[in-house]
This record gives structure tokens, sequence and C-alpha cells, in this order.
């Protein structure tokens, strides 16, 4: 079953970022689980995108997609993450956002600002030295006991390197 489709956000349309090719959308955005199914979020890119700039018309930083997914807004990314335990300990003391050209955690009572990896290693995520840097990073190459039940969307989800944690280049609308 699909959480999230074309029709439910009717009325908004994906912002393409500045310089940016034109989209590649060809499937839909799913997520492991920790119970080893794959729940798809949306039934396509283009849903996601709207889903996007729906949550930025409406100031929304996170939608819940159900009862096990969070989609958290980070202005010109989409974070989706499994309701784990680590996964909500890490939201209840991180904000996320595109800072720069980098997803960063800004730490609820302290000033830092960190990495999607060292947020997941503050709240007891065990990594083994790796930094995340893409989909792959975080999901498919792991051992399904050592995924951090989050992945990164945004407009090149589909292309050659994918949605990315540090572009090289800062996405603007």
């Amino acid at each position: 079953m699909t959480i999230f489709t074309s029709s439910d956000f009717t009325g908004y349309t994906p912002s393409q970022p500045s310089g940016a090719p034109s989209l590649t959308d060809t499937g839909s955005i799913t997520l492991i689980k920790s119970d080893a199914t794959t729940e798809t979020v949306f039934d396509s890119l283009t849903t996601a995108l709207k889903c996007l700039n729906f949550m930025n018309s409406k100031n929304m930083y996170y939608l819940m997609a159900g009862d096990d997914i969070t989609i958290v807004n980070c202005q010109t990314k989409l974070l989706i993450l499994e309701n784990t335990f680590t996964n909500q300990k890490m939201i209840n003391s991180y904000v996320f956002s595109y800072h720069g050209k980098k997803i960063k955690g800004i730490h609820r009572n302290l000033s830092n600002m960190v990495n999607l990896t060292d947020a997941l290693i503050s709240v007891g995520f065990k990594t083994n030295n790796v930094v995340f840097q893409n989909n792959n990073d975080l999901e498919t190459n792991r051992p399904d006991a050592e995924r951090p039940r989050v992945k990164v969307l945004d407009w090149y989800y589909f292309t050659t390197n994918g949605s990315l944690l540090e572009d090289t280049t800062q996405i603007v609308f």
C-alpha cells in the first residue's frame, strides 16, 4: 500500500532547483523498515516533491505518514524516517535543516550543528566508522541490522549520484 499518491497534493507542483536538469522520475519512493517490510511512502518522486512544496507553503517541519514513518522538511530536501526509538530520540534532540549545501542537525538545547551521522551517533546509533553520504550508505549498502531507517530525498533522487546529504553545489529554488 502506498501512503501518499499524486492526488494527495493537488494544487501543488514540484519546484525545479536553479540549474537542475529535467526531473528524472522512474519509480516509487520506499523505505525498508526494521520489521523487514518495505513501505512505499510516495508513488513517485513527483508526488514527494509536491509534498515538499506543500510542506514549505504551510511552514510545516514534519509530517506524520502513518503510525511508523515521519517526513521531515529540510526546505529543499525531505528526510524520511521510520519511528524507531533511535530516530525518535534524534528528532527530539535535533532540528534538521538544509544549511549551506548540507543537511545539518541543530541541537535543540546546545548551540552546535552536526551532520546526520553525528546526530545518529549522539543518540546511540552505532555506525562502525561510516559517514553517511547518500541513500546507498543509509540503506542498501548496509546489512539490515545496521540500517538507521532514514532516507534523504530531493530533485536528484533518481539521477546517477542520487540524493546526497552534502551536495557539491547548494540547491536553490
